[in-house]
């Protein structure tokens, strides 16, 4: 009998990793390529009978209300993040990887030209949101963190500024059905255990790239500001690299990651 004992993050299983693994010389169990597989694919403790991550399917093979938060899953030709269950039948999604070189001061036409090349099944499931494509700011002055290194801000610090923290996606009915960055509230509501974004590594693209959040962090004149972005593989303040932390230093015109987030509903 074979017991097979592995902590690892699932981003982190390479396929060469696979394949060094399996043709060690042992003679393994032959669903241990499916168990590994599934380790990479973060489904190992998924419930519901939806299609394997990287398998491209129709919105009407899933069943969104079974999924947890972070499952990856491939709809219509584009691979997402499954981010939360909102209640009354609407679920929140954000495309896995991020689509580089996109200024945010570019995010509104950038936005609405990604999801106008969506498949219409799955236009007609987005719902509206009455969101900013540029949000209010969040000034980088006596931030609290918890968790390490600009991991999650802590709510007394976010509380500083009202009208950011106040700035959460929901749906609204008289809103418009549309694509759309999330804010640096959204993203600390969204991390931590059990959520969409559970470590460092979850808030991360499989490319590694920085990506943007809508807030501001120093509105300035003439065109200067600065936004919050989600950080790549980089140095923290002890000089050890680490990965998705919230960086405040990016201007506004500097090209980076969008990833596009959507709220759909399939009974719509």
């Amino acid at each position: 009998f074979y017991y097979y004992g592995i902590h690892v993050e699932s981003g982190l299983v390479s396929p060469d990793q696979h394949e060094e693994f399996l043709n060690d010389g042992e003679q393994h169990h032959p669903e241990l390529e499916d168990f590994l597989r599934g380790i990479q694919n973060g489904v190992m403790y998924d419930d519901g009978p939806n299609p394997l991550p990287n398998e491209d399917s129709a919105p009407a093979a899933f069943d969104f209300s079974t999924m947890r938060p972070g499952r990856i899953f491939t709809m219509a030709g584009e691979q997402y993040r499954y981010l939360e269950n909102m209640g009354s039948g609407n679920h929140m999604i954000i495309r896995n990887e991020s689509v580089v070189g996109v200024p945010l001061i570019r995010h509104e036409a950038e936005l609405n030209t990604w999801r106008q090349a969506l498949a219409p099944e799955v236009q007609a499931m987005i719902q509206p949101v009455s969101v900013p494509y540029i949000g209010p700011a969040i000034l980088d002055e006596d931030i609290v963190w918890e968790g390490g290194w600009r991991w999650i801000m802590s709510a007394s610090s976010l509380a500083q500024f009202p009208d950011a923290a106040a700035d959460i996606t929901r749906v609204d009915p008289s809103g418009t059905p549309r694509a759309f960055a999330l804010s640096v509230a959204d993203v600390v509501r969204l991390s931590g255990p059990g959520r969409a974004f559970p470590n460092r590594v979850g808030r991360t693209p499989l490319s590694d790239t920085v990506w943007w959040t809508r807030t501001l962090s120093s509105p300035t004149p003439a065109g200067h500001d600065r936004g919050w972005i989600v950080n790549r593989r980089s140095p923290d303040g002890a000089g050890n690299n680490v990965v998705g932390w919230l960086n405040s230093h990016w201007y506004i015109t500097s090209r980076a990651g969008m990833r596009p987030a959507l709220i759909i509903n399939q009974t719509n």
